[in-house]
């Protein structure tokens, strides 16, 4: 994990040096070219991506989006368990806990 972390954040950098080295490159052959504008852009575009570090968020998936959905249900069934316990109904907070037992033998199995 910690070797990932050190890629992508490589990955940045030399994103950033690139988009240096692409803008200025370009400012050294100035030339009557129609491309200067968007090659300085793109340049410019480089540099953002990688100084802000978000090559990362927009390349790599780093959310499990199934996991997440069923961490957030089970969230609210724990919620929806500590409502049900104020109120004192004890059919409805049986059925809350097998509800949350198996929710969270699900999140288990998709970990």
């Amino acid at each position: 994990m910690v070797l990932l972390l050190l890629s992508r954040a490589l990955f940045d950098r030399m994103l950033a040096l690139g988009g240096a080295v692409v803008i200025v490159y370009e400012f050294f052959t100035l030339d009557a070219s129609p491309f200067h504008i968007p090659t300085i852009a793109l340049g410019a575009l480089m540099i953002y991506l990688g100084l802000w570090r978000l090559t990362g968020r927009l390349i790599y998936k780093r959310v499990n989006k199934p996991l997440r959905a069923d961490v957030n249900h089970f969230i609210s069934l724990v919620r929806q368990l500590s409502a049900q316990k104020a109120g004192g109904d004890a059919k409805q907070i049986a059925e809350s806990e097998v509800a949350l037992r198996e929710m969270l033998d699900r999140i288990i199995s998709a970990a």
